[in-house]
């Protein structure tokens, strides 16, 4: 019986996670237009995800919107159906903290 439940054990933990790493996210498929560092490539002219006037903007509705439907009149493209749920929500969460970050992590 210790054994079933040592095995059990190993298994369970051997289960990779599945939660969506926001920033893996957001550099694998946002960062070609909003830069690394979500402060927008000069060329496609993005918002500067940082900028404090930028997130006190939007809501984080408005953010998870945005990435789901994209923006019409311009480049950002909508992501629902490319992107997961989950995805989605770990990327408006990691837009959000790129505002803290700019504020010194307040």
């Amino acid at each position: 019986m210790t054994s079933k439940i040592v095995l059990l054990a190993f298994l369970v933990s051997a289960v990779p996670t599945f939660a969506a790493d926001g920033e893996a996210v957001f550099k694998a498929n946002c960062a070609r237009c909003h830069g690394d560092d979500g402060k927008g490539k000069t060329k496609v002219a993005p918002p500067d995800l940082t900028d404090p006037k930028t997130q006190a903007s939007l809501t984080d509705a408005d953010i998870v919107k945005t990435i789901k439907n994209g923006r019409k009149g311009t480049l950002m493209v909508g992501w629902k159906g490319k992107l997961s749920a989950e995805e989605i929500s770990a990327v408006a969460a990691y837009v959000r903290s790129l505002g803290r970050s700019a504020k010194g992590g307040q």
